[in-house]
């Protein structure tokens, strides 16, 4: 009872705070920004009440649970409390956290105007709780909205950051557990109406006997007196438990429009031009990584033929490297002085990381109006700069000068996307961003374990840890916007991999992924906005082939596009409309064959040699 008096005190005095701080928070905002109409909402007190269920403990071994979650949203910063007793794993920790993301994306809302409490008690041990996402998530947009939810009604089903309701184990107990607390209808994530369940019968001395029970929930839910049925996105649950119908259309309008086309199509065929010329003069080197040199530029040729802009420079950008590596390879093993020779080409690339920071800072200096392209170029030099610090720790020559290849060879890619800046009238703070990057860096972290928790063997696959030290070199230097988009590339590999686990046939989510990343991507343009990133990636997801990269793809334009929507709304005017005047280096690429020389004194031994021999046959 104590502990329950402690809670109840301890929530209240965070709402009081939370809605004190939203008082300063709101006049803030009015002052420099422009907030969403649903972030002016007026919260209820109480929230909503929603039955989670779960696998517990119990001395006869595993069985369902129903819980009960009371979710709270106010105005605040951003932040989510979760409160549970007995403390519980991380994943019901990250499904909540996952929750309040999600709930904001798909309303359309800044996530920081809010804080967010998630209160579960827990009668029993449960066993994890990712389960309880996608109920987490209908509780959380219906106390955005003041809906009630409907009685009767239960779910399960994991939440993906993509917006899509995952798979599940243990529905059979589930089901039965939420039989006995009057449910009418019991939604199951899609593809789950049939399910396998393993039994797993202890004979003795340790020796155990397997058996697998097929399951149709549709019978069992008629034998129980349930009604169950498959939902595949969190739009589909919000409707079953409010009556509320909060999906998007697909307005039908094209990803890749006109403008689009027109920004991308120049920078393509220049790369196209550097790239052949750049082959022309080394084509005498006869290697694999030539040869694959020109491959890819043939592909990247019939891209280009077909209007993949964007695609084609990728392949254009690696055929690049190829042709450089080649080269510098060619002249290092033809070098007397090999260590002054990779000096001198650290050097080269530093110059050329410096040269793209400098056209960065100009670009800079009138302040942040167009954030992907800031974005896009920060995280760019950042990668070149990190890659040359490794290298100079390296001893094995034959990975340092392909490094050095790629580095330089990235750090020009930032110029590249200078020149692909839209002006949009509008420029986004420095401190906005700042505030920004730290918040989306924790987001990443705490989907990362999340992931982790859920699919651990799996894991280091899909995040790379050095991902989020990269980020945060990112904050150290300065580079927010590029900060924030990184994470976003961390948060959409974990969000695929979560998508992706359990799932039979990929196509169906691929194909949902590509919708919502087109209706985000619209959606953003609708405000005025160009999002170059976003589009980007969405094309160079077209021509991937690899389900999970695809899918990562997607997903990340997708919130690419939410995100700069979200930027932009605290943006203020700008009278910048000329485009800055950016001007891509490059190296001297022309090298020729190098013949072996014969010394003169060579030369004239054998002249002596050749007379002598006259002279000896004359006599």
């Amino acid at each position: 009872m104590k502990n329950k008096i402690f809670l109840a005190i301890l929530l209240l005095y965070m709402l009081t705070i939370g809605n004190a701080h939203a008082l300063d928070n709101g006049k803030m905002l009015s002052n420099n920004s422009k907030v969403l109409s649903n972030d002016s909402k007026v919260l209820s007190e109480d929230g909503v009440t929603i039955p989670l269920v779960a696998d517990r403990i119990t001395n006869n071994g595993e069985d369902g649970a129903i819980l009960n979650a009371q979710v709270v949203v106010k105005n605040g910063t951003g932040h989510v409390f979760i409160d549970t007793s007995p403390y519980t794993q991380v994943d019901l920790q990250g499904s909540a956290r996952i929750a309040a993301m999600v709930a904001s994306d798909v309303l359309g809302i800044d996530q920081k105007s809010y804080d967010f409490y998630y209160i579960i008690e827990i009668d029993s041990p449960i066993i994890g709780g990712p389960s309880a996402g996608g109920a987490l998530t209908v509780a959380t947009i219906a106390a955005i909205n003041n809906w009630q939810i409907k009685p009767g009604v239960v779910m399960t089903g994991t939440i993906d950051p993509d917006e899509d309701i995952g798979p599940v184990g243990g529905i059979p107990a589930k089901l039965e557990a939420a039989a006995t607390k009057d449910t009418a209808l019991f939604l199951v994530p899609q593809g789950q109406l049939i399910v396998n369940i393993t039994n797993i019968t202890l004979i003795r001395n340790g020796i155990v006997d397997h058996s697998v029970n097929t399951v149709d929930l549709n019978e069992l839910g008629k034998k129980l007196g349930v009604k169950v049925k498959e939902v595949s996105t969190i739009q589909d649950a919000v409707l079953e438990f409010t009556g509320h119908d909060i999906r998007k259309q697909s307005t039908n309008k094209t990803v890749f429009t006109t403008d689009y086309l027109n920004l991308l199509e120049p920078l393509a065929l220049q790369l196209a031009n550097q790239s052949k010329n750049m082959y022309n003069n080394t084509a005498f080197i006869d290697n694999d990584m030539i040869k694959n040199a020109l491959g890819l530029q043939n592909q990247a040729d019939d891209l280009v033929n077909n209007k993949k802009y964007y695609a084609a420079t990728s392949l254009y950008f690696q055929s690049m490297i190829n042709i450089l590596t080649s080269q510098w390879e060619y002249q290092y093993d033809h070098e007397k002085n090999k260590d002054e020779y990779i000096i001198n080409l650290m050097n080269t690339v530093e110059k050329q990381i410096q040269s793209s920071e400098n056209s960065l800072d100009k670009f800079k200096s009138q302040g942040i109006s167009d954030v992907e392209i800031v974005g896009a170029a920060e995280s760019r030099i950042m990668e070149a700069d990190d890659i040359l610090e490794k290298v100079k720790n390296l001893n094995n020559t034959e990975d340092v000068i392909p490094r050095l290849a790629f580095a330089n060879e990235r750090a020009r890619t930032a110029q590249w996307w200078l020149t692909l800046y839209v002006p949009s009238g509008k420029t986004i703070p420095e401190d906005v961003l700042k505030e920004r990057s730290g918040w989306y860096l924790s987001q990443a972290q705490s989907i990362s374990t999340y992931t982790q928790s859920l699919i651990s063997g799996y894991s280091d696959m899909i995040i790379d840890k050095d991902d989020i030290t990269f980020v945060q070199k990112e904050i150290g230097h300065g580079y927010y916007s590029g900060a924030i988009f990184d994470s976003l590339r961390i948060i959409s590999s974990s969000s695929t991999g979560i998508k992706l686990l359990g799932a039979q046939d990929s196509s169906a989510r691929i194909n949902q992924s590509a919708k919502t990343a087109e209706i985000a991507i619209n959606d953003v343009r609708s405000e005025g906005i160009e999002p170059t990133l976003a589009v980007s990636a969405y094309e160079y997801g077209e021509i991937l082939t690899n389900p999970f990269a695809k899918m990562s793809q997607y997903s990340y334009a997708k919130m690419v596009a939410k995100t700069t929507k979200s930027l932009y709304s605290h943006a203020l005017p700008s009278n910048e409309t000329i485009k800055p005047d950016i001007k891509i280096t490059a190296v001297n690429r022309s090298i020729t064959p190098i013949t072996d020389k014969k010394s003169p004194a060579f030369e004239a031994i054998i002249l002596i040699i050749i007379i002598l021999v006259i002279r000896k046959l004359k006599n």
